[in-house]
């Protein structure tokens, strides 16, 4: 289980934190500070074959900073590596859909209710919005562009929708599309909603993403679209921010995870932003009651 909650600097906490470790931790903190893209790119069992050490014990160097697995740590620590001069590492797609999974679907499930009455959607990439895809199954038939390949691939297998990809250069990591081709694509387009997910949400600073030609991309996007959806875990507001995107005033609706006594909530809902959550202020109390009585973390895995 996590033995505390995940630092607000990963990178710093691996530093500071390196020489009270156990020679086996300690050597995992080495490899992720020394090979950064090793760390990130490659999966459990190549990085434990190198260091010649077992999965249980990199799960237990993640717990040590408060994470409940491999995932949201390469996450985080890529975002801590994007913050700092060492440069940004992607996440690989698969550490993006396992990181709070059951919090996305029902924001994926939510938001699908509100564009029920829509007759197109632009569609952003990510795990949310793959997942949000998903759950267009029941909803009448549209058409619906993406720069996602597999948000363009769970539309598609509903059979009643119209799906379009961007032209554009295929991100391999993120399996979307990317560059000019993307704006050239929808320059003459114009749709009822435009549902997009970010890498960091502030309510001061607004939307930021890993990328900066993505952060130009989403920028275009949210200029063919009558209505702004966003689609944000409870994760994406513990980042730093990163390219941005648009200030909180370009958003239309949020829906999201954050119960409604969440201090971030009330700043995010002061920008004039309309809020859905998913989660109660009853749901968030037992889960902390529940985890406290565990003697974990309450951050969702």
């Amino acid at each position: 289980m996590p033995s505390s909650t995940p630092p607000a600097d990963l990178v710093a906490a691996i530093s500071e934190r390196r020489a009270t470790l156990s020679p086996k931790l300690a050597g995992i903190a080495a490899y992720a500070l020394q090979n950064p893209e090793a760390f990130i790119r490659k999966t459990s069992r190549e990085i434990c074959a190198e260091l010649q050490t077992s999965e249980p014990t990199l799960i237990r160097f993640c717990q040590v900073f408060g994470y409940a697995g491999l995932s949201d740590f390469r996450i985080d620590l890529a975002l801590g590596l994007a913050g700092s001069r060492q440069g940004f590492v992607e996440p690989l797609a698969g550490d993006r859909r396992l990181a709070n999974a059951e919090a996305k679907q029902a924001i994926a499930r939510r938001a699908a209710q509100l564009v029920r009455d829509d007759r197109s959607l632009l569609v952003d990439n990510g795990s949310t919005a793959e997942i949000f895809a998903a759950a267009l199954r029941d909803a009448p038939a549209m058409t619906i562009m993406t720069t996602g390949i597999w948000v363009a691939q769970n539309a598609l297998a509903h059979g009643q929708h119209t799906v379009m990809l961007t032209g554009g250069r295929i991100r391999s990591n993120a399996m979307s599309m990317t560059g000019r081709m993307v704006e050239t694509s929808i320059g003459q387009m114009h749709f009822d909603t435009f549902v997009m997910g970010a890498a960091s949400i502030d309510a001061d600073h607004g939307l930021s993403t890993f990328q900066e030609d993505e952060a130009h991309n989403t920028r275009f996007m949210l200029g063919a679209a009558r209505r702004v959806i966003v689609l944000a875990d409870s994760t994406k507001f513990h980042k730093p921010s990163l390219h941005r995107i648009c200030g909180m005033s370009r958003v239309d609706i949020l829906v999201t995870d954050l119960p409604a006594d969440d201090p971030r909530y009330s700043a995010l809902e002061a920008q004039g932003t309309t809020i859905i959550t998913t989660r109660t202020s009853d749901d968030f109390n037992a889960d902390t009651a529940r985890d406290r009585d565990l003697g974990r973390d309450s951050r969702p895995a």
